[in-house]
């Protein structure tokens, strides 16, 4: 009984932030989303500040620098789209290559320190351009939609082909409940969603398309363990089973958001590029 109502808890938490994401992206004008999604950016930095157990002052101050980091936007509202994008393709890159190169590192050799402005720069790192590559993909409601979908079916089929058909772990010292078997069916699974999506716009695949389309998707799937792999690091780190308690039957928005995190900056830049 207990393990029902705890899954009907967190359907209901999911439902509920999905309705508000989708009135979010097709409803709200640009800057009222990232006005919006300000307040979760602020749980987040947050829920962050607290794995390291900083002072009130120092928590206070690291979510103020954030929220101030993601302002500038704001200050030239009738040309918040083309600033946003701006920005936004900066920090992409940035984050991109943070996730790809040091990110692997921080997580191989378990590295963790005290140092405060360490840790701030990498929370920085890990939570500013996320907020811009979500903001910044709001005029194409339908492709933000499809990555945030894409993201989501990675995780519950990674979860689930894990969960039925895992023996191989991926990385025990990090992420005990994370298989190969499960990254696995979560990279087939997005290359039929993929795949699928361009069926249904009528797009023909060439040998190039294919292996670009291929090489795409290994990069999706990959920073989306990665983002699952570095907050299970942080939180092995800090002891401490969730980021925070508040979302009912899932713990805390990083524990929810991880991926989608890592994920934004590159689909922002492929979406960019492409």
């Amino acid at each position: 009984m207990r393990k029902d109502n705890h899954l009907l808890t967190r359907v209901f938490t999911s439902i509920c932030l999905i309705a508000a994401i989708l009135v979010g992206i097709f409803a709200l004008p640009q800057w009222l989303w990232g006005l919006v999604l300000l307040a979760p950016i602020a749980i987040a930095a947050f829920e962050y500040s607290r794995l390291f157990g900083w002072k009130k002052w120092l928590r206070v101050g690291f979510v103020a620098t954030v929220i101030c980091l993601c302002l500038p936007p704001f200050m030239l509202l009738n040309q918040f789209t083309q600033v946003i994008g701006l920005i936004g393709v900066v920090v992409s890159w940035v984050a991109v290559l943070f996730w790809m190169l040091l990110v692997p590192c921080l997580i191989r050799y378990r590295v963790q320190t005290g140092n405060h402005l360490y840790n701030a720069m990498i929370g920085i790192l890990v939570i500013v351009p996320a907020w811009f590559a979500m903001v910044a993909l709001h005029p194409k409601p339908y492709v933000l939609l499809a990555v945030l979908v894409g993201v989501w079916l990675v995780d519950i089929s990674g979860y689930f082909v894990g969960r039925k058909f895992g023996k191989i772990k991926l990385l025990p010292s990090v992420s005990p409940g994370k298989t190969c078997e499960g990254v696995l069916g979560g990279f087939v699974v997005i290359c039929v969603y993929g795949l699928s999506l361009s069926l249904i716009f009528d797009n023909n695949f060439s040998i190039t398309d294919l292996s670009l389309f291929i090489v795409i998707v290994v990069g999706f799937v990959a920073i989306c363990v990665l983002g699952d792999l570095f907050e299970s690091h942080l939180k092995r780190n800090a002891g401490s089973k969730d980021s925070g308690s508040i979302l009912p039957g899932h713990g805390g928005l990083l524990d929810r958001v991880d991926s989608m995190i890592a994920l934004l900056p590159f689909s922002f830049l492929v979406i960019q590029i492409f």
